[in-house]
């Protein structure tokens, strides 16, 4: 059986999309910003500020807005004609987000707030901060190309 949602319903759910995505997208820049000032600061108050503020964008924006970007991106997947598994570029987006959501709240977020905290206590953030600011980097990064990847939409052929 091939459900497809019906085209208004579709048009509501492409925009949660978007929004969500480019929210995402937003998050990690934000993050990555409040990182790069973090590890590049020369101050100790701008640094510490910096770290703190890096953890508190990361564990208020990155869940929610990974979240409902992989639920809306799911939901088109399924309702619309790319479906999830049907297209490699679909596939290739899904495998991106899912290993984005899942590494990026299980791993990379509660850096960024064990930082935070303890800068907020006044320690010193030793040099795993600047591995933090690599995966922000990477994630951004992933997530931009997944946005190259729905617009441009290539057929990722393999060679015969």
């Amino acid at each position: 059986m091939d459900w497809r949602m019906r085209p208004v319903t579709r048009k509501w759910f492409l925009v949660g999309h978007v929004v969500t995505s480019v929210g995402w997208i937003g998050a990690e820049l934000a993050v990555l910003v409040c990182s790069v000032v973090a590890v590049t600061g020369f101050d100790t108050a701008t640094t510490r500020s910096a770290h703190v503020m890096a953890g508190l964008l990361a564990s208020a924006l990155y869940f929610p807005a990974s979240l409902l970007a992989l639920a809306t991106g799911v939901v088109l997947g399924l309702g619309t004609k790319w479906k999830l598994v049907r297209h490699r570029w679909v596939l290739v987006k899904l495998l991106a987000t899912l290993a984005l959501f899942g590494g990026g709240n299980l791993l990379v977020v509660p850096s960024f707030v064990a930082h935070g905290e303890a800068a907020a206590r006044g320690e010193t953030i030793g040099a795993s901060a600047v591995a933090g600011t690599g995966a922000m980097s990477v994630g951004l990064t992933l997530l931009l190309l997944a946005t190259l990847i729905s617009y441009f939409k290539p057929q990722l052929r393999q060679r015969s």
